[in-house]
């Protein structure tokens, strides 16, 4: 199955809660990525480091993360590496 997702619920520090197709909420912890490629400085994912810029994400046609400097994650790695999360 391909996945996307739906809907961004919640941008927390390096997570994101969201809503996916199949209708699953899952939390996308993006906590190591930042921190290794903070390391390289890359001036892509490094950017994401800075949480204020982090919390700017935002969902593109094609149902996955963007950011304005052109940074994204297939959907479908971001669902494998997500967790189930309930709403409270």
């Amino acid at each position: 199955m391909l996945h996307f997702i739906k809907n961004i619920i919640e941008v927390k520090d390096y997570t994101v809660l969201c809503e996916f197709n199949t209708r699953e909420t899952r939390l996308i912890d993006l906590t190591a990525k930042v921190e290794k490629y903070s390391k390289t400085n890359d001036g892509w994912i490094s950017r994401l480091a800075d949480k204020e810029y982090f919390k700017t994400v935002k969902l593109d046609s094609y149902g996955t993360l963007v950011w304005d400097n052109e940074v994204d994650f297939c959907p479908d790695v971001l669902y494998e590496m997500s967790t189930e999360a309930e709403l409270i």
